[in-house]
């Protein structure tokens, strides 16, 4: 799903910002905001189904459904999959609002209409797919998605509650990983998090605190997708604080600087992590 999305978001970014390149600006200019719109969610409706039919196996089974469950020991994921559908329509809304609202649409517009084509349009595209294929459609998965496109929405309309909060992933690249290949789905290396950034609270933007940050995460690990032993899997809650590196670096890299407010980089925080006991 990471592939696919922001391979589309690639280039609608390019598109949106080529209207400053006088070969492009005719072209771009004919359309209007809502053709723009059409042509995106016509963008993400075919590469779903162009996908699913040529790497996932639409297609091949009888609709069903697919009782996946969400973060016990006895998941194909321990739940990170699931927090991976919640993040990556989190982040696809957030994109996709910024460039509808280059595009013309207004802030409240311009995430709904994100929300909705990142959320519900390929969410239920991937799980109906998914229905037809060795997945099945997954509820879970699909309320994942949901509530990422939500949380985006309203992270986009609430610029204030953007600066306090972040929903970060971070990857810890590995070349002896038998996964490194397709990392958007190597979840044995991904830790998801919300950070709290002392930046975005009045009290501290003046002294020192304003670079540092709270963490609360969950990682899974030894699940490789069913195939360990319940016994020997891994899943943890974590606390900790960090280094905020969007606020470090923003006075050097400018608006760049934002790519840290949805990837965190490995060792740079200290945590605390609580294993859970048991199997389920």
């Amino acid at each position: 799903m990471f592939r696919y999305l922001l391979s589309l978001l690639l280039f609608f970014h390019i598109l949106t910002y080529a209207n400053g390149h006088n070969s492009s600006k005719s072209l771009i200019e004919k359309l209007s905001k809502g053709e723009k719109l059409a042509i995106t969610n016509v963008a993400v409706a075919s590469s779903v189904l162009l996908w699913g039919f040529t790497q996932w196996g639409y297609g091949e089974e009888d609709f069903h459904f697919d009782k996946e469950g969400w973060f016990k020991n006895d998941t194909s994921n321990g739940g990170t999959d699931k927090l991976g559908h919640f993040y990556t329509n989190y982040l696809v809304t957030r994109i996709l609002a910024s460039i509808y609202n280059d595009w013309g649409y207004d802030r409240s517009d311009a995430a709904l209409y994100a929300a909705l084509t990142a959320g519900f349009l390929s969410g239920i595209f991937i799980e109906i797919g998914d229905g037809f294929s060795a997945h099945g459609f997954s509820q879970e998965d699909f309320i994942a998605d949901i509530l990422g496109a939500v949380i985006g929405y309203y992270w986009y309309i609430n610029p204030s509650l953007a600066e306090k909060i972040d929903f970060r992933v971070e990857y810890a690249l590995s070349f002896n990983s038998n996964n490194v290949t397709d990392f958007t789905t190597d979840y044995e290396r991904m830790k998801f998090l919300l950070a709290i950034k002392a930046e975005g609270f009045e009290m501290f933007q003046n002294n020192f605190m304003k670079y540092l940050e709270l963490h609360i995460g969950y990682y899974s690990r030894d699940f490789n997708h069913d195939t360990m032993p319940l016994e020997g899997r891994k899943r943890y809650l974590y606390a900790g604080v960090g280094l905020n590196l969007s606020r470090l670096l923003r006075p050097y890299v400018g608006k760049y600087s934002k790519v840290f407010n949805y990837l965190q980089i490995p060792y740079s925080y200290l945590p605390i992590e609580k294993r859970f006991e048991g199997y389920q």
